[in-house]
């Protein structure tokens, strides 16, 4: 299982960042190996953290290719004040665990 946390501090958003970013959604949502995503916002910030989950690296860069993808990656700084993107692997997870639907992981 891999980890594709998706830093960001907003910028100003309009109805082509939100269609596009509808876009990218349901093609990750199409591309095999993806497990779903969570969406945390800092308390005392602007900062937002997406978490997207995958099953292998191979999924990852198959949505890499996505179209739409590849645009919006091009056009970050119209929507974007920053961002940071990291990949990480899962070698362990334990815990009392938040119930059958709190996490992609399942």
């Amino acid at each position: 299982m891999y980890l594709v946390t998706f830093r960001l501090a907003p910028g100003e958003y309009d109805a082509e960042f939100h269609e596009l970013n509808d876009a990218i959604q349901a093609a990750a949502e199409d591309t095999e190996g993806y497990r779903g995503k969570q969406t945390w916002h800092a308390p005392d910030s602007e900062e937002i953290l997406v978490v997207y989950y995958w099953e292998s690296l191979d999924a990852i860069e198959s949505f890499g290719v996505d179209t739409d993808h590849k645009r919006a990656k091009q056009r970050w700084t119209e929507w974007y004040d920053a961002y940071e993107v990291t990949v990480t692997e899962v070698v362990e997870r334990y815990g009392s665990g938040f119930g059958d639907d709190a996490s992609p992981l399942g």
